[in-house]
């Protein structure tokens, strides 16, 4: 017994177009998610590369704690 129902795959102009704006849906929300993850890991090198270089976290702005004699 066969079911031609369940296994035939639609090859329509709509359902073709559908199944690309899904796959572009998946590819951009992944971009996205790793470009967050990318500005995290930057910010983070970031803050500790200033932070040997004297500076350290106070609040939202870095400022810098040594004293530089000119």
């Amino acid at each position: 017994m066969r079911l031609p129902l369940f296994f035939k795959r639609e090859t329509s102009d709509a359902a073709r177009r559908e199944r690309v704006e899904g796959l572009e849906r998946s590819v951009t929300k992944s971009l996205r998610g790793l470009a967050t993850a990318f500005t995290q890991l930057a910010n983070m090198i970031e803050q500790r590369r200033l932070s040997r270089a004297g500076y350290e976290k106070q609040e939202r702005f870095l400022e810098r704690t040594d004293v530089h004699k000119k």
